[in-house]
């Protein structure tokens, strides 16, 4: 089991991405992360400044999602968004890349987003669902991407059903333990995090970060 004192508070990162969240909800929600002691945030670029506000005083690394969920960013609005979650904060960047580039095996130009995004000089996390695409693509986006240097991952975008064990297996062997595994998606329960940490993941994203973190107190 955890060090749930230490451990999980920076393995559990709350996502923060409801459009529709009043002042009062976002500040709820920041209140929760410094209760938690949480120290890593994914939000919008239009929450980053207020959530940074918010946590002034909290030690936590805020990463804003960029081209999230539909992955329709022009190459050339990149380094704008960039600049933009730089000038407000963030800490890294996670990012959808465009996989219809992939599909039509525009292989330069799928590459040349991910070296865009990359040479922000912020720590990047390149999104991909793998119960989206076909095995050939799904494995072309990660070696495109080891090879521009990603060394960080997530799998699941938050839409669709949990990512199963053995597609986390076979991630595993594809990617190796030497970058960093992140799972998204449906996750709801301390059962369901103790459980694909014991899978071999290094970290999970989740909006119900509040119920999850109550079942840990209560243990």
């Amino acid at each position: 089991m955890f060090n749930i004192d230490y451990e999980l508070n920076e393995k559990i990162h709350a996502i923060i991405i409801n459009p529709y969240l009043s002042l009062e909800e976002l500040n709820a929600n920041c209140d929760l992360i410094q209760k938690y002691n949480i120290r890593n945030v994914s939000t919008s670029l239009n929450f980053l400044s207020p959530i940074k506000d918010a946590l002034n005083n909290h030690k936590v690394n805020i990463n804003t999602l960029i081209s999230y969920p539909l992955a329709d960013l022009p190459l050339d609005f990149i380094d704008e968004f960039v600049c933009y979650a730089k000038d407000n904060g963030a800490s890294g960047i996670e990012y959808i890349p465009n996989f219809l580039k992939l599909s039509k095996n525009d292989l330069n130009s799928f590459a040349s987003e991910i070296e865009s995004i990359n040479a922000s000089e912020l720590p990047v996390t390149i999104i991909i669902n793998k119960t989206k695409l076909d095995k050939e693509l799904f494995e072309k986006a990660i070696e495109i991407s080891l090879e521009l240097g990603i060394t960080n991952f997530q799998f699941g975008d938050g839409f669709g059903a949990a990512i199963s064990k053995v597609d986390i297996v076979e991630i595993l062997k594809f990617i190796g333990n030497q970058n960093s595994i992140k799972v998204v998606g449906s996750i709801k329960t301390l059962t369901q995090v103790v459980d694909l940490f014991d899978s071999g993941i290094d970290c999970i994203g989740t909006s119900n970060f509040n119920e999850i973190f109550k079942e840990i107190r209560l243990i």
